[in-house]
């Protein structure tokens, strides 16, 4: 199974350790260009350049089996939604580590899985 993660880059981190963990269950699990920066801030400095990592991330979301949004304390970016909207466009199937208490966004979510709880990928 390969899956895409979002997530908003302040939770650099975090995207890092889920990456391992998904790994280590045997899950395949891509964020493009998550080492582009060191800083867990969105570092794109041109409009062309934010487009390119936008652009490559949805060409990991079409390459992959589900997208699962990381959402700490139920947010959601900008750039978040842009890729939950395109994985909706392409019919994926969307996950979520929490809900973002946001009925219009949280409706296209088959399943809430915590991090904590990564294994429940290999049920679907």
């Amino acid at each position: 199974m390969k899956i895409t993660i979002g997530c908003s880059m302040k939770y650099r981190d975090l995207i890092k350790e889920t990456i391992t963990s998904l790994n280590k269950i045997g899950i395949t699990a891509m964020f493009p260009n998550l080492d582009y920066s060191d800083k867990n801030s969105d570092e794109a400095s041109t409009l062309d350049e934010k487009k390119r990592l936008a652009m490559e991330h949805y060409t990991a979301i079409d390459e992959s089996d589900v997208v699962y949004f990381i959402t700490p304390n139920s947010y959601i970016g900008t750039s978040c939604k842009l890729e939950l909207g395109y994985a909706i466009a392409k019919n994926k199937p969307i996950y979520f580590s929490e809900p973002t208490n946001d009925i219009g966004i949280d409706c296209y979510v088959k399943k809430f899985i915590r991090i904590n709880e990564l294994e429940n990928f290999l049920k679907l």
